[in-house]
């Protein structure tokens, strides 16, 4: 018998299937393993609890029931052909129950663990979102497809691989040393934006549901399991403060609203109040990192645009800071728009063109649209025609697309 997604949610949360399986996949590394025996016991639980009543402890009913079908695994005449069953590794789980207080329903917190094996250097970059998005969080890879707009197959193809990669390579569940958690907390940290970033190209007024929440809930489970890291805050910062402003992109006909003119008041003051929750604490960890800054010059920009007036040179002081600590071409975009703020539209222009190799900027359309802007600015419309034009052939999004053909109309007329 197979349950349904609803029936799933409704039993087991994002918090706990992470929980269970970061603890059973510990034994061997074996996440598909993991992932069918959590199934197993899901199912047991739509068959048993209707009629024996819900357990006092679900996650602790639901982890045990799972274990036991892994021990059975292990004990199978088909395991022990390929690998013996050995108490000493596959009970591990059960001497994290010991260090828990001897409590045989205790379900020890080992996500951090998970995430740095999804993030290992064998596992391919691209995947490692999606590895983090299944294993963590329990998505299959249809919704993983739906949500990042990739082919199931070729998700599907990711997931196997990278679940086969880690169960045979050996690599293990545990944190990494000193000197490596760095660079494997990095991964996870680009792993989660990465996720992010691609809904965020995709949404529309609202985000589609899957990635965004999966990834605002994976950004503030990392921020708590290290919670002295100010890059871990800087980026669950970034993406609440981001994912706050998703209702106001759109006006109620459905028409594209750029930042400057969102109505604040459309904000999602829930998700604004996280944000800024993990910007403190990136101040408290006395450092910040590319995060961090580019959260702060989203709370700067909304600032402004609350009290009606932005304090560009704070923002032009961060942007700089970004650009030496994490120069990209979007950044650099970015920062000759508030330069034109400071010292004039041909100022800015100056510093687009200065922004990104040639061929880089030819395809990336928030070049474009800036350059449409300046050129109006500057009284230069023929070239702004030309620059919005070029915007609109770059433009996926409808709303948008409509947006641009608007001003381009308006400089027709002039």
């Amino acid at each position: 018998m197979a349950i349904t997604p609803e029936e799933r949610a409704m039993i087991v949360s994002q918090d706990a299937w992470g929980r269970i399986i970061a603890l059973l996949a510990a034994a061997d590394g074996d996440i598909a393993g993991a992932e069918d025996a959590l199934a197993a016991a899901l199912e047991k639980a739509v068959r048993t609890w209707p009629v024996d009543g819900v357990p006092d402890n679900p996650q602790g009913w639901l982890y045990r029931v799972a274990r036991n079908a892994r021990r059975d695994v292990w004990k199978s005449a088909a395991a022990r052909t390929s690998v013996a069953f050995s108490p000493d590794l596959h009970d591990r789980p059960s001497r994290a129950e010991a260090a828990d207080g001897g409590d045989v329903d205790a379900v020890p917190d080992r996500r951090l663990e998970l995430l740095a094996a999804c993030a290992h250097p064998q596992i391919d970059p691209p995947t490692r979102p999606l590895l983090m998005l299944s294993a963590v969080l329990g998505m299959t890879g249809a919704q993983i497809a739906a949500a990042m707009a990739l082919p199931a197959a070729t998700v599907s193809a990711r997931l196997t691989r990278a679940k086969k990669r880690i169960a045979a390579s050996g690599i293990g569940f545990e944190l990494p040393d000193r000197s490596s958690m760095p660079a494997r907390l990095e991964a996870i940290l680009e792993a989660i934006y990465g996720a992010f970033a691609i809904e965020w190209v995709h949404a529309a007024a609202e985000p589609r549901a899957g990635t965004t929440g999966e990834a605002l809930f994976l950004s503030r489970l990392v921020a708590e399991l290290c919670p002295d890291d100010a890059e871990s805050h800087g980026l669950a910062a970034l993406l609440h403060l981001s994912a706050s402003r998703f209702p106001a992109r759109r006006d109620a006909a459905g028409a594209f609203v750029p930042l400057a003119e969102q109505d604040p008041d459309r904000w999602d003051a829930s998700l604004v109040a996280r944000g800024e929750h993990h910007l403190r604490n990136v101040h408290l960890c006395r450092s910040v990192g590319r995060f961090g800054l580019e959260a702060a010059i989203q709370i700067v920009h909304m600032s402004g645009i609350r009290r009606g007036r932005t304090d560009w040179p704070v923002l032009l002081r961060l942007h700089n800071d970004l650009e030496a600590m994490a120069p990209t071409l979007g950044g650099a975009v970015a920062r000759s728009a508030v330069i034109a703020e400071i010292s004039g539209p041909d100022a800015g222009l100056r510093a687009l063109d200065h922004a990104g190799d040639t061929a880089r900027i030819a395809g990336y359309q928030p070049a474009w649209t800036l350059r449409a802007d300046l050129l109006r600015r500057s009284g230069r419309n023929a070239e702004a025609r030309e620059a919005v034009a070029r915007a609109i052939s770059l433009t996926t999004d409808p709303a948008e697309r409509d947006h641009l053909t608007g001003i381009a109309h308006r400089l027709g007329d002039d």
